[in-house]
């Protein structure tokens, strides 16, 4: 099974030109997926989801969609009252969306929150409920892959790192080491990166793109991640934009271990 991984598209901040490219390589690349882990516009307008919706009905594939921190609407009223109706009438009603099929179990959590305690908005938080519907999910789950998305990253890169607070991260990578999940992907820091984390015999990876199509980049240039799965092995290839194409930059290849007893 092949899986496309974009984050951070920010439709109102976008490059028509990396846009219409990113389009065209996945079409050509025809993975059975796309999963879109959050920032799919700039400002959370109706212009913005209306354009992310044109171009997720241009794909021929699934898309698998999570919010991010800019899909709520800014300091007005709406982002209250109604913090993701806009995300939710032009997108997907779910936020916390779910997918079995072939190798993979795939749970999305929202992590965007209209107000934390922080300065920084920006910042995400995993809740209590969250956690125990990602246990929910993986405790029934018979695929091989176990595959969580989510817009904030619980890891840094060791070569960029970014102060990011996620609000009960410790309690979550808890819950994804009980739940023996394999992949964790996400965005927010636009920029593509692959950090493990061992917990006894299982290892999970944390995937992290870098933006799919902004304007605002920031050591990298616009990419994406594409995933290979078979029942157990994994290949995740890391694409970068270059001179109107994106290109492979990175591959990593992983076996799933045989789990003992």
């Amino acid at each position: 099974m092949k899986i496309a991984h974009i984050s951070d598209l920010h439709f109102g901040a976008h490059d028509p030109v990396v846009r219409d490219a990113l389009l065209a390589h996945l079409i050509e690349a025809k993975p059975h997926l796309v999963i879109a882990s959050g920032d799919i516009t700039q400002s959370a307008t109706d212009a913005e989801f209306a354009a992310a919706r044109v171009f997720f009905d241009e794909l021929p594939m699934e898309v698998f969609v999570i919010p991010g921190n800019h899909d709520l609407p800014g300091m007005d009223l709406t982002r209250f009252v109604n913090p993701f109706g806009r995300y939710r009438r032009h997108l997907i009603d779910e936020l916390d969306p779910e997918l079995a099929a072939g190798p993979v179990h795939i749970k999305g959590i929202n992590t965007a929150r209209r107000i934390l305690p922080h300065w920084n908005w920006a910042n995400g938080a995993v809740s209590a409920k969250q956690r125990r519907d990602i246990a929910k999910t993986f405790e029934v789950a018979t695929a091989p892959w176990r595959i969580l998305v989510l817009h904030h990253p619980l890891m840094s890169p060791k070569e960029f790192p970014l102060d990011i607070t996620v609000f009960n991260s410790r309690e979550l990578l808890q819950t994804i080491a009980d739940q023996r999940i394999d992949i964790v992907l996400a965005g927010h820091q636009h920029h593509a990166y692959i950090e493990t984390r061992q917990e006894t015999e299982h290892k999970t990876l944390f995937v992290s793109a870098s933006t799919a199509m902004s304007t605002r980049i920031r050591r990298q240039p616009q990419g994406l991640n594409m995933l290979e799965l078979t029942d157990t092995t994994l290949r995740i290839d890391q694409l970068r934009y270059a001179d109107g194409r994106f290109v492979l930059f990175e591959a990593l290849t992983h076996v799933k271990p045989t789990v003992s007893g």
